[in-house]
């Protein structure tokens, strides 16, 4: 009997056929003879900048991660190579998950192997989602009021607007957490008093040791989310500051391949546009959102650009911003597992 793919495995499978098939599907539907003039013409350059910008956002989100870390950790402090470590490890796990379930366990497994507690490493991790997230929402809102809600084709604009409403709800539900950490506390308290939690906890040793194990590292947890309290200002404009930069420099990929294709769009729309398909693929129940990103860039970019350079956007746009960190967050992932 063959044993049974671990899950990761399966999603990793899933995600890259998904994408590759539907990045080819789009790429030979909109192929014609102007394509290969297109290709042809291709600025070599500005695909080396735009793989530039690739690891410049390595480095970003290592330096947020090592700053989140030396804020709030009172005894650890890791190096700038292991936090970029951390994002890629962080990155492959939430690309092969559905709903990117697999990015919080990934990002406090991997800040616990670097000598945090798993009760740091979780309330490092809850305040990185919930920073990252409170940027994407007010973008999002803003972006709402602005153009009074319509920002994408109606069939898109429906799933945004899905999205931005959990996000928000996401948004609060972090900060609740973080603004009342004891609740967690309450909850572990809580569940001995009913008679499952007599049983599996008190009546047993394994049960008493993870009991014991899980009341240490809550006790980790509130000393961490306490040093919120006297989080520096500085600090906290520094991580804010890093997050919407890591989040310009990849939207910023997109254009800079269009204008290596020759086919420069605004700047400013296509962020948006991009913000839009980012928002939508984080909520699509598919690891790494494949498929749906791939149509969504198409069914927008096809307005503006001619189709016969649409296919190769989207094949690039997913190679610089999806293959190359999966291929590189796979490698220190294995090298985690191991």
């Amino acid at each position: 009997m063959t044993k049974p793919l671990p899950a990761w495995k399966k999603g990793l499978g899933i995600s890259l056929a998904l994408s590759i098939v539907t990045a080819l599907f789009v790429f030979i539907y909109n192929f014609d003879e102007d394509t290969l003039e297109s290709l042809l013409l291709v600025r070599i350059e500005y695909l080396l900048a735009a793989l530039l910008m690739v690891f410049l956002l390595w480095i970003i989100e290592g330096l947020r991660i090592k700053l989140l870390v030396s804020t709030l950790s009172c005894k650890e402090s890791i190096s700038i190579f292991a936090a970029m470590q951390v994002f890629l490890v962080t990155f492959f796990f939430a690309s092969v998950t559905p709903l990117a379930a697999g990015e919080w366990p990934a990002h406090i497994y991997a800040l616990n192997r670097l000598g945090l507690s798993l009760g740091e490493s979780s309330a490092v991790t809850l305040t990185r989602s919930f920073l990252t997230k409170l940027v994407f929402t007010i973008t999002a809102i803003s972006m709402l009021i602005f153009f009074r809600g319509r920002l994408v084709p109606n069939f898109l604009n429906q799933i945004f607007l899905y999205a931005v409403f959990v996000s928000v709800i996401t948004v609060f539900f972090l900060l609740f957490v973080l603004w009342k950490p004891t609740v967690l506390d309450w909850f572990l308290c809580k569940a001995v008093t009913f008679s499952w939690g007599k049983y599996f906890f008190k009546n047993t040793p394994r049960g008493k040791k993870i009991y014991e194990f899980l009341g240490y590292e809550l006790q980790e947890f509130l000393k961490t989310t306490r040093s919120l309290n006297r989080f520096k200002a500085g600090n906290l404009i520094a991580i804010i500051i890093l997050t919407i930069a890591f989040w310009i420099c990849f939207f910023s990929i997109g254009p800079v391949i269009l204008i290596g294709l020759n086919k420069p769009v605004p700047y400013l729309q296509a962020l948006i546009w991009l913000t839009v398909i980012q928002m939508i693929i984080v909520y699509i129940p598919i690891p790494g959102g494949s498929g749906v990103a791939e149509l969504s860039l198409a069914s927008i970019f096809v307005f503006f650009v001619p189709s016969s350079v649409v296919g190769i956007f989207v094949v690039a746009w997913r190679f610089f911003t999806y293959y190359l960190l999966l291929f590189f967050g796979g490698i220190f992932a294995l090298g985690s597992l191991k």
